[in-house]
């Protein structure tokens, strides 16, 4: 039986959760597990490999003996912001997360544009596939989840878009950088808003980040990507911020495909979610406790 098989039985199930309806924390959120002595969790401090640059990363190992999955974590730009208090959560869920900085930021060697954070995540991607790495960490290779937030939401749609063996992506408060150009107004807001963001940024400005998408409105649109990513779970996890409507829009996109396992998720708060960090928590780490994994073709 083939994914998309076995995934059909959840095509029904297209949550929108009212901005009312919080379920309770799940435990992971709020709860620390039973010590495990013998396998106990742990934080490796790692570099990924990248083009020739060592990326700066942190690696939050799962409790327990056998192998576990991973959730590749991308964080937004320039990643003041690194949801580090989800991971801690998805740790104790049973996975493992891996977060690293992207080339030419926070002080990774090298010149940060969009073309090279989408490298730079199809290079964590195969850091994380590679058997040497799957040895040492104890990693499943078939449960390998990108998850991002803000600009590494895109990267994260970019990369599952294109790579269909990732079983499942989540994607929150995503920006769509194929349309950040297409009104003028909001063009010169947002371009200001990230000038004031570049410190940790090398090799950059925030007016060539956004000359570089003007360059790539097709290709970086996020709603064309509905047709390649339809055939398994997608989380679109939206807060009250300036991405709201892409975002919409990309779900409608991905009903007209008939997704298989859509959820979609509002929330009423900022772009970091600064005010419902446990309700940002919950969703993630109830989304991933839901997903079922067929065997991938190798």
């Amino acid at each position: 039986m083939n994914r998309r098989s076995i995934y059909a039985a959840l095509a029904a199930v297209l949550l929108i959760l009212p901005i009312w309806a919080q379920q309770p924390p799940p435990a992971a959120v709020i709860s620390d597990p039973p010590v495990d002595k013998q396998f106990p969790p742990g934080m490796a401090t790692i570099t990924v490999p990248s083009h020739g640059v060592d990326m700066d990363a942190t690696f939050y190992l799962a409790a327990g003996s056998g192998t576990h999955g991973t959730v590749l974590l991308l964080h937004g730009l320039p990643g003041y912001e690194q949801n580090a208090d989800l991971a801690q959560s998805i740790r104790r869920a049973g996975w493992n997360v891996l977060i690293f900085h992207y080339r030419g930021d926070w002080g990774v060697r090298g010149s940060f544009s969009t073309t090279s954070a989408i490298e730079d995540t199809a290079a964590a991607v195969e850091f994380l596939r590679d058997p040497a790495t799957v040895a040492k960490y104890r990693l499943d290779r078939d449960r390998l989840v990108v998850i991002g937030h803000s600009f590494g939401a895109f990267l994260a749609g970019y990369e599952a878009s294109r790579d269909h063996a990732i079983p499942a992506v989540g994607i929150i408060s995503a920006v769509n950088l194929g349309t950040i150009n297409a009104d003028p107004k909001e063009r010169e807001a947002r371009q200001k808003r990230w000038e004031g963001q570049m410190h940790p940024i090398s090799g950059a400005t925030a007016a060539a980040l956004f000359d570089e998408a003007a360059r790539h409105t097709k290709d970086w649109d996020y709603t064309q990507w509905a047709g390649a990513l339809h055939d398994r779970p997608i989380l679109l996890f939206e807060p009250d911020d300036q991405n709201r409507s892409d975002m919409d829009t990309l779900a409608a996109a991905l009903r007209r495909e008939n997704a298989v396992a859509l959820e979609q998720v509002l929330a009423p708060t900022d772009h970091s979610f600064s005010d419902h960090r446990i309700l940002f928590q919950t969703v993630v780490v109830d989304w991933l406790d839901k997903l079922k994994f067929p065997p991938l073709a190798h």
